[in-house]
């Protein structure tokens, strides 16, 4: 029997080195080179940073010999995705004076900027830090921008679920000054405080990243079983107003590594809200301490959960903690996602309007859609606020009445469509950037996610079946950031040209898709799905959704 130990990635070895999150990144910031050093490249990334480049000249600029057109990424981590409308403005400047002219809304409430060339990295960071905002954390092994539903942060909600996403950022961001020292000039705002590192990040941090997202009790828009920890409000019959605890989700996968798969989270337990934190820190001990941190593809904790099976892990936790969990309460039984798309009167009298934003992509077009216009006049006009959400779109909130008619008037003006208008697939498709600029992608899908929801939307018009909705979900690569393992249709890249089709998931995100085709090319995706929207026509039940049909019927 082999006795050899498995090397920790070089991954492992750049973190342990890098002076809790210093490195190199100072020195290479200041030189005249387009680009950074491989060690720098990964400890950007918990500085929200990813180096990339333009893809669509790369083969061009490799056969004439050219150095490859070197760009930055931005991810900008907004807990429960929540805007004032200074820091939106802010948001809108940096993405003409310093990106591509475009904001780019993610799955997990969070703003991206393209495109950024190095030089312009501290100028951002110093925008951000300025108006209370910054891409730290955003990326990288540490617990991530924690989602929640808007819902559950308007107005009318109860405070302590308004700045759960507040409370859990502060509670588990990392405690090094690395960003500020590289990026802001150690100038510090008054919301940060010098402490150590925290004991469940230590010298090298978590094996990879960790999401926490947090559902409202009667919906589930933000996906809360394909996260590392899930947090359900509730209100148990002994201890009172709480959460169900899930643990162990998890969508990504890899091709070349039989061994990863989608994992949907299983409820450990029911905490107080004076027990989360401490539960959640546990949950982060262990994976820390037992994730792998020999192969990265495996190193999520829903491998940890999987390999050691649940209710070992669970005991796990206990052992941490010193006392037992109490049981969680059973899940809620109606739970589809709300798109919080729409105008909606709040009962403290003030209104907000879910927009669209198709594949998240804020931007003006010529001769088209002028979203970022609009939104740059409201929040100048008016002190709304703005919430993303996990679908890519954004919710203006706090408008107060003598406002409304103001407000709906500029997005007519700025041939923003109405709720409406939205085709019933068009209106809850996501999909990942993809090319040209990620580097894990195989393929397109944020630009071609128009082209295959209009050719979706007629194969289903052409079957009498134009007024359902259906759920598409786009990613370039199996890595799975739109979500796609739990869709209704998930559409993955998988070589240059053609992508795996998975169908038989749903709204509620309680199950995971089946995979029904494997290497499709692109201008087949509705003709291999055509028989099951046949059968979905003849055979399914009066507002069966397409998910629900096909798990009862399968695809055979």
């Amino acid at each position: 029997m082999s006795t050899e130990t498995k090397q920790e990635t070089a991954v492992e070895v750049i973190k342990r080195s890098s002076h809790y999150l210093r490195g190199e990144i100072g020195r290479e910031l200041d030189n005249d080179v387009a680009s950074v050093s491989n060690e720098s490249e990964q400890i950007l990334k918990f500085h929200g940073i990813y180096a990339q480049d333009n893809r669509d000249v790369r083969r061009e600029r490799a056969l004439k010999g050219e150095e490859l057109d070197y760009i930055f990424m931005i991810r900008v981590a907004i807990p429960g995705g929540r805007l004032t409308t200074d820091q939106w403005l802010a948001l809108d400047g940096a993405s003409s004076d310093i990106a591509d002219g475009t904001i780019r809304l993610t799955t997990r409430q969070a703003v991206q900027f393209h495109g950024v060339v190095k030089d312009g990295l501290r100028p951002l960071a110093r925008s951000l830090d300025a108006h209370l905002m910054t891409s730290f954390g955003a990326c990288g092994d540490v617990v991530r921008n924690v989602v929640s539903c808007p819902e559950l942060q308007g107005n009318e909600a109860d405070e302590r679920l308004r700045e759960i996403s507040r409370h859990l950022t502060r509670s588990f961001r990392a405690t090094t000054e690395a960003h500020w020292e590289i990026f802001v000039n150690g100038d510090k705002a008054a919301s940060r405080e010098v402490a150590d590192e925290r004991p469940f990040y230590g010298e090298t941090y978590l094996p990879r990243k960790f999401k926490i997202a947090v559902a409202h009790p009667d919906e589930n828009c933000v996906d809360v079983l394909a996260q590392d920890v899930g947090l359900i409000p509730g209100v148990h019959p002994e201890v009172g107003e709480g959460f169900n605890l899930l643990v162990g989700g998890g969508l990504g996968r890899a091709y070349a590594n039989p061994d990863t798969f989608a994992r949907l989270a299983d409820a450990m337990t029911f905490v107080t809200y004076d027990e989360v934190d401490e539960v959640i820190a546990a949950v982060l001990v262990t994976y820390r301490e037992l994730g792998d941190r020999t192969e990265r593809k495996r190193a999520r904790m829903k491998y940890v959960v999987a390999d050691m099976g649940f209710e070992q892990f669970r005991k796990e936790i206990e052992v941490r903690l010193g006392r037992e969990l109490r049981e969680p309460l059973p899940l809620p039984e109606h739970f589809d996602a709300d798109d919080h798309l729409g105008w909606k009167t709040c009962s403290d009298g003030t209104h907000q309007v879910g927009v669209r934003v198709s594949a998240g992509r804020v931007r003006d077009d010529d001769g088209g859609t002028r979203l970022r216009s609009a939104l740059r006049l409201i929040a100048q006009r008016h002190p709304v606020t703005f919430f993303l959400t996990p679908q890519q779109d954004i919710v203006i909130s706090a408008i107060p009445e003598s406002a409304r008619d103001e407000v709906q008037e500029i997005l007519r003006n700025h041939a923003v469509r109405p709720d409406a208008e939205l085709g019933n697939v068009e209106r809850t498709a996501l999909a990942c950037p993809a090319l040209p600029t990620c580097g894990q992608a195989l393929t397109e899908a944020e630009r071609r996610l128009p082209e295959l929801v209009g050719t979706i939307e007629g194969a289903l018009a052409s079957r009498q079946l134009g007024r359902r909705a259906l759920q598409l979900r786009m990613t370039g690569c199996p890595n799975g950031c739109a979500r796609p393992a739990v869709a209704e249709v998930g559409i993955v890249g998988r070589t240059k040209s053609t992508y795996d089709v998975y169908v038989g998931g749903g709204p509620r995100g309680d199950r995971l898709a089946t995979l029904y085709r494997e290497k499709v090319p692109f201008d087949e995706i509705a003709v291999v799905l055509g028989p099951l929207f046949d059968r979905w026509e003849l055979k399914g039940d009066e507002d069966e959704s397409f998910g629900d049909f096909i798990t009862r019927v399968g695809v055979a």
